[in-house]
């Protein structure tokens, strides 16, 4: 009897190798083999609230049996130690075997790396600081803005609107405008007095 206390003593908490993984009314299950050989199906992963991970086969995780001998036992950690970063005292990350990461860094930066793109679904971004661009800049929608746009750059086939109207710029960067309108004198539509003979010209040409 005592050797069987001892057995169960020592299952009740040990390493695994992930084999297999599979879902039922969303709970995910492991398939794993435990370090002395024995197998052992539908494992449920327990995870924290809020972060969900799907390892990938040969992924280590701890396993916990409660009565000692695998009845009932719970996988309650998952780790890759093949795809694990190398990261600085306190920062922090999230990654996938496929080098994508939002990392945390102890300069207060926040670096979000992503193969092919990041992808927001929300109805309003909103930037309190600075916005820096390095490549091109595509808007299916309407630019609007309550200050100063202001390009250092070329800017290449935008389409700005405002109440008083729109203005598009074609890919050689010449911005076309129906009309600029500064202090309530129309760039196409005003005249200058005392321009023709004593008497106001013509529109401009």
């Amino acid at each position: 009897m005592l050797n069987t206390l001892i057995r169960k003593i020592r299952r009740l908490a040990g390493r695994a190798l992930i084999r297999r993984v599979r879902y039922a009314n969303k709970v995910r299950y492991f398939q794993i083999q435990q370090e002395d050989g024995m197998p052992l199906d539908n494992v449920e992963h327990f995870e924290p609230f809020g972060f969900t991970s799907h390892p990938l086969p040969n992924a280590e995780t701890v396993v916990l049996a409660f009565n000692g001998n695998g009845s009932h036992s719970i996988a309650i950690m998952a780790g890759d130690q093949q795809y694990r970063l190398e990261i600085e005292e306190g920062e922090a990350a999230i990654y996938n075997h496929l080098g994508d990461k939002v990392h945390i860094k102890k300069d207060s930066t926040i670096s979000v790396e992503a193969a092919t793109k990041v992808e927001l679904v929300t109805p309003h971004t909103h930037i309190t600081g600075k916005l820096t661009v390095a490549e091109t800049i595509d808007a299916t929608g309407q630019i609007t803005s309550a200050d100063n746009i202001t390009a250092v750059g070329i800017v290449q086939g935008a389409s700005l609107v405002n109440a008083a109207g729109s203005a598009s710029m074609g890919e050689g960067g010449t911005m076309q405008v129906t009309d600029v309108v500064a202090g309530g004198i129309s760039l196409t539509g005003h005249t200058h007095s005392n321009g023709n003979n004593g008497g106001n010209t013509g529109g401009p040409q």
